[in-house]
């Protein structure tokens, strides 16, 4: 059984050869559907790690302040380099 590191270690190097657009797909799924605990988080993650590594800015759904970090759990589209959340 593996673990959530050995689990999102995996999704990174799989997700490495996803498309944008496959990525923004399943990012849109994911934040869509319900259930699954915590591999879900692990996937969510794990994708925008990968986005993160593209360069991608992911200022609009990625918000820190006053210590705390929050990720806007929504479908996103991405727009100039940008991920910009849907909803």
């Amino acid at each position: 059984m593996s673990t959530p590191v050995q689990l999102y270690q995996h999704l990174v190097e799989k997700f490495r050869n996803y498309s944008t657009e496959e990525l923004i797909h399943l990012n849109n799924e994911i934040v869509k559907s319900t259930g699954w605990g915590s591999s879900k988080g692990t996937f969510r993650t794990a994708i925008l790690n990968t986005f993160s590594k593209r360069g991608i800015d992911l200022s609009l759904i990625i918000r820190r302040e006053d210590g705390f970090t929050t990720v806007i759990l929504a479908p996103v589209r991405l727009d100039e380099n940008v991920l910009v959340p849907l909803s």
